[in-house]
């Protein structure tokens, strides 16, 4: 069975007409197609038409009103664009520094080391590692997801109030008395699972970006690195490509 027949006629009704709206198809304002015409368009019942406007109701979409019809109501929220070019000043002041991005520390443990981060920092099967789990708000909205690994031995002493007013490199770098001399950066496109649709406030499978930092000390060892979610609704990634 492939994965469009498990999912419900409703909700792909529901995610179209969330696309129309978004797209500005119907704006803020606008009454969407009554429910006869959206019957036929999409050749279903009026019973899944009904459940596909509750959930858009339920999300903050659409207002349901007797007599009148379903109206608009949802109003763009403001993208962040991160810039995508090989100066970490660049990534770092349109990724954080000004945005005035609120900062939730979830939680800083000594723990197991996952295979991944095991095989980037090169640790031995039995190590433990520092972890740090973060979110970031905008707006007291979450739209960002970060987890931090690193050497209990380095960053053991660490509190989740270093971290209130600096971002964890510089508070890494001048704890930890480690210089940094570059990053490996990987993006991919996700989704979201149960854990992070929790975490971020969206819906189990929404698109995400996944970002990957490993950073190198200046004698080229991997050092620390940082896993981050980013809600694909509330980011997109810039950059200017020269021609020559």
């Amino acid at each position: 069975m492939d994965r469009e027949d498990l999912t419900a006629h409703y909700y792909r009704i529901a995610e179209t007409i969330r696309g129309r709206i978004e797209a500005q198809e119907y704006k803020f304002g606008d009454i969407i197609p009554p429910e006869k015409d959206l019957e036929k368009e999409f050749g279903v019942s009026n019973i899944t038409i009904r459940k596909a406007l509750a959930l858009l109701v339920q999300e903050g979409l659409v207002v349901r009103k007797r007599a009148i019809g379903t109206r608009v109501i949802y109003k763009e929220d403001k993208r962040l664009a991160i810039r995508i070019s090989g100066n970490f000043k660049d990534w770092f002041d349109s990724a954080y520094a000004k945005l005035g991005l609120d900062v939730d520390v979830l939680e800083i443990v000594v723990t197991d080391c996952p295979e991944r981060i095991r095989s980037i920092l090169d640790l031995g099967e039995d190590a433990k590692i520092w972890r740090m789990k973060r979110v970031r708000k905008f707006n007291r909205k979450p739209i960002s997801y970060y987890i931090n690994y690193g050497s209990p031995s380095l960053l053991g002493k660490l509190s989740s109030k270093d971290f209130e007013k600096q971002s964890f490199i510089e508070v890494f770098q001048e704890r930890c008395n480690i210089k940094l001399s570059k990053i490996e950066q990987q993006v991919e496109a996700t989704i979201a699972d149960m854990d992070l649709a929790s975490i971020l406030r969206v819906r189990f499978g929404d698109p995400l970006f996944f970002v990957e930092n490993v950073y190198y000390s200046t004698e080229d060892l991997p050092v620390e690195v940082t896993h981050m979610y980013y809600r694909g609704d509330r980011y997109l990634y810039k950059t200017t490509i020269p021609l020559y």
